[in-house]
């Protein structure tokens, strides 16, 4: 049976991802460099694959601690954005961005773990 948290972040997690997605991919249309091809549409969806494990995440279930992986993904993505965009710190300030996934789906499986692990112990007390 499905509890109403579980139903809510479901509910976050795709309303965030599919945000995500928007501006991810409203951000490389505005910002790609040169002609879109075939490396250029795998490096936007590398850009995106934070929030498709979210949105598969969130279709197949609700693992706990979702949502507060979701807000914090959110988070890293408006501090890339910042970083590479708005307020460059050097020549490399654009790698930011392009490594953002991995940041992204670390700190998403660190919060669904621990999570996970905190309501394990209280379970278990």
């Amino acid at each position: 049976m499905v509890s109403k948290a579980a139903t809510r972040a479901q509910i976050l997690a795709r309303f965030v991802a599919g945000l995500g997605i928007a501006f991810d991919a409203g951000l490389f249309v505005l910002k790609a460099p040169g002609a879109f091809t075939v490396g250029t549409h795998l490096f936007a969806l590398w850009l995106m694959a934070t929030w498709l494990v979210v949105i598969a995440l969130a279709w197949r279930g609700s693992p706990p601690g979702l949502g507060t992986g979701v807000v914090l993904c959110a988070a890293l993505e408006g501090a890339a954005f910042y970083a590479t965009f708005v307020s460059p710190q050097g020549p490399t300030a654009a790698l930011v961005f392009a490594a953002k996934p991995v940041w992204q789906t670390l700190v998403l499986l660190a919060a669904i773990v621990a999570t996970g692990t905190i309501r394990y112990h209280r379970r278990r007390a």
